[in-house]
């Protein structure tokens, strides 16, 4: 079985934003940069298929970005059981919108004839979860978002999809694009050891020149980043009867605030 892992490299949630005023631009030269958490859940699920099946699994991690995406690649992806790496380095590809991503990605992955391919539900940085959707429609294959437990069997999966209110159970044939949740499983931590291994596993660069294809055109533009509006001042409700105490905060948030 051939999978491959779609993975992306996103600022540190814990990142402190600088914007002092509404502009079209972000400084990001400071952020701290991470593997996408729910790709960590898509990572792990593909290495526990491949100690299942072994020596007839090989697991490809597939990202778009910068060399400073290098690290990620082999920290987070080859140095806990993938075994090569693929990354797309185009400047101009370097915010994309998931139009974009998925045109991309849908080209590397048609070199390789994957079975399946494991991205997580979304990027913590755009929150989009549209790119696994969008690959499944341009590879035309199999789908399931938002999966919280993944079963193979000879060419079809079955999967267990959180929706709202419960959970459905998803079945299809493979080549499938499956988009990881939380839940699904526990991603490992790399070993040391590993870690220095990983640098001696394959790693390919590619343009898409190399692809034969046109960067994909953004069809958005984001004309401006705002900082959030100041907190307003706290207003405490004071009442010695908790019951009266209570009535006020429910007329406040009903006639003032329009909350409820």
């Amino acid at each position: 079985m051939k999978i491959a892992v779609c993975v992306k490299q996103v600022p540190d949630s814990e990142t402190r934003i600088t914007l002092a005023a509404p502009g079209p631009e972000l400084d990001r030269s400071g952020f701290t940069r991470v593997l996408n958490p729910y790709d960590a859940f898509a990572v792990e699920e593909a290495v526990r298929i491949k100690e299942r099946l072994g020596a007839d699994c090989e697991i490809t991690a597939v990202t778009i970005g910068s060399d400073r995406a290098v690290e990620t690649l082999k920290k987070d992806c080859l140095a806990v059981g993938c075994d090569r790496a693929i990354r797309v380095n185009e400047p101009a590809l370097e915010n994309a919108e998931p139009l974009q991503t998925a045109k991309v990605l849908a080209a590397v992955l048609r070199r390789g004839a994957y079975d399946l391919i494991l991205t997580g539900k979304q990027a913590i940085d755009d929150d989009s979860a549209q790119v696994g959707p969008m690959l499944a429609e341009l590879l035309d294959c199999s789908q399931a978002t938002v999966v919280t437990k993944l079963e193979l069997g000879e060419g079809v999966f079955t999967a267990t999809c959180e929706i709202e209110g419960g959970a459905a159970v998803v079945r299809g044939s493979l080549p499938a694009v499956v988009t990881c949740q939380k839940g699904l499983n526990e991603p490992r931590l790399p070993s040391l050891p590993n870690i220095m291994k990983a640098g001696m596993k394959p790693q390919e660069t590619l343009t898409c020149a190399d692809l034969g294809l046109e960067i994909p055109a953004a069809r958005t533009r984001v004309t401006t980043y705002s900082p959030p509006p100041p907190r307003a001042a706290c207003r405490m409700v004071a009442a010695d009867d908790p019951a009266a105490a209570a009535r006020e905060l429910a007329r406040l948030l009903r006639d003032e605030a329009k909350v409820i």
